[in-house]
C-alpha cells in the first residue's frame, strides 16, 4: 500500500472558547442531541482513516473523554499557543508515521463523511501536492482566513482575517481550517512557523506559504455547500447552527415519508427515529433517542424525551390513545 493511501486524522479541540463566554468548552456545546465534537468525529470515521487523534487541553480533556471514550486517541496540548502548535504536539504520537494527515477543527458540526471522503480522494489523486485545503466561497465572507492566489489561480498563502488589510478582505474564498497534508513534508515545517501576528499565536495556515516557498504544490478544494464547514465560535454561531440543523433534520424526515405540519414550531433532535406515515403536529418537541413507530400522530403540544411510541399511537398533549383508530 502506498503512503498516499494511508490517512490518520487529527482533530484540533483544545481551544479555550473565550468568545463563547462559557465554562463549557465550545466543542462540548449541544447541537440538537450531540456535542459539536461528536459530529466531527463521526464525519471522519471513514474506511481510509486508520486512527483519529483529538487534541485536548487541560481545561476540557475530561469532558471530551467522557463523550468520546476510547473511540479516539488523545493528545494533550498543555498551553494553547495556536493551531500550528496544536499539530506540533502531535508529533510524538505520529513518530515513524509516513502517510497522509487529515487535520480538522473540532467546532464544525456540519462536516459530513461525504465531504471528508471527497477531500481524501482529491488529495490521494493529486500526488504532486503536499497539501490540499478545503475552502468555501461566500458572497459575504465570514471572518475566516482568506485564500490568496496569484494571477494564474495558484494558491500562494492564507491570510487570517485579523491580519488582513481591506484589499485582502475583499477575497471571497476562505480557508475552512480543514486540510489534507503529506505528513513527511508538513510536520518538519511546523517548527519554522512564527508567531508575529495580531494574536501572537502559531497559525497552521502559515504552513501553506512555507510549503510554496520551498517549492511544494498546494491544492484547494472548494465545498459545494459553504455551511458544511460552518464553525461555531460564539453564542450567535451556536443559535445559527441549531436553526440550520433543525431545517436539515426536518428535510430528512420529510424525504423519509414523515409529515411535519409546522417545521417552525417543531423540534426534533438528531437521535430521534420516526416511522413512515407518521404526522407531527405543531409545538412538538422530540429528543434523546425517542423512537416513534409508523402511522402515528404526535401533537400538538407534545414533549417526548427517551420515549417509545409503537405503530399507530396517537399522542395529543397529555392524552394518549393506543392503537390509533381511523
Amino acid at each position: 500500500m502506498s503512503t498516499r493511501d494511508v490517512f490518520r486524522a487529527v482533530i484540533l479541540a483544545a481551544g479555550k472558547s473565550k468568545r463563547m463566554k462559557s465554562r463549557v468548552s465550545k466543542i462540548m456545546h449541544d447541537v440538537l442531541g450531540k456535542p459539536i465534537i461528536q459530529y466531527v468525529v463521526e464525519a471522519v470515521q471513514i474506511p481510509e482513516v486508520e486512527e483519529i487523534l483529538v487534541v485536548v487541553g487541560p481545561h476540557n480533556q475530561e469532558e471530551v473523554k467522557g463523550i468520546l471514550g476510547n473511540s479516539v486517541r488523545y493528545v494533550l496540548q498543555e498551553e494553547q499557543l495556536g493551531t500550528a502548535h496544536a499539530l506540533q504536539v502531535c508529533q510524538p504520537a505520529l513518530k515513524d508515521y509516513h502517510g497522509q494527515l487529515l487535520v480538522l477543527v473540532g467546532d464544525a458540526p456540519f462536516l459530513t463523511r461525504e465531504v471528508i471522503e471527497k477531500l481524501v480522494q482529491y488529495h490521494r489523486a493529486h500526488t504532486d501536492v503536499a497539501a490540499t485545503l478545503l475552502t468555501a466561497i461566500y458572497e459575504t465572507p465570514p471572518p475566516y482566513g482568506r485564500v490568496v492566489r496569484d494571477a494564474t489561480g495558484r494558491v500562494i498563502k492564507i491570510v487570517e482575517d485579523k491580519d488582513a488589510d481591506e484589499e485582502i478582505k475583499k477575497i471571497r474564498e476562505v480557508s475552512t481550517s480543514h486540510y489534507a497534508f503529506d505528513a513527511d513534508i508538513v510536520l518538519p515545517l511546523l517548527k519554522e512557523i512564527k508567531n508575529d501576528n495580531a494574536q501572537g499565536e502559531y497559525y497552521l495556515p502559515d504552513v501553506i506559504e512555507l510549503l510554496i516557498q520551498k517549492g511544494h504544490n498546494v491544492a484547494a478544494l472548494p465545498v459545494d455547500d459553504p455551511f458544511t464547514t460552518f464553525g461555531i465560535n460564539t453564542r450567535q454561531d451556536l443559535i445559527r447552527g441549531i436553526a440550520e440543523m433543525r431545517k436539515r433534520i426536518v428535510r430528512r424526515w420529510l424525504d423519509a415519508g414523515v409529515t411535519i405540519l409546522d417545521p417552525e414550531t417543531t423540534f426534533i433532535d438528531t437521535t430521534v427515529e420516526i416511522g413512515a406515515d407518521t404526522v407531527i403536529y405543531p409545538f412538538t418537541h422530540l429528543e434523546k433517542h425517542t423512537r416513534i413507530g409508523e402511522n402515528c400522530r404526535i401533537g400538538p403540544f407534545v414533549y417526548l424525551s427517551g420515549a417509545y411510541v409503537p405503530d399507530g399511537d396517537v399522542i395529543v398533549g397529555n392524552i394518549r390513545k393506543s392503537p390509533r383508530s381511523g
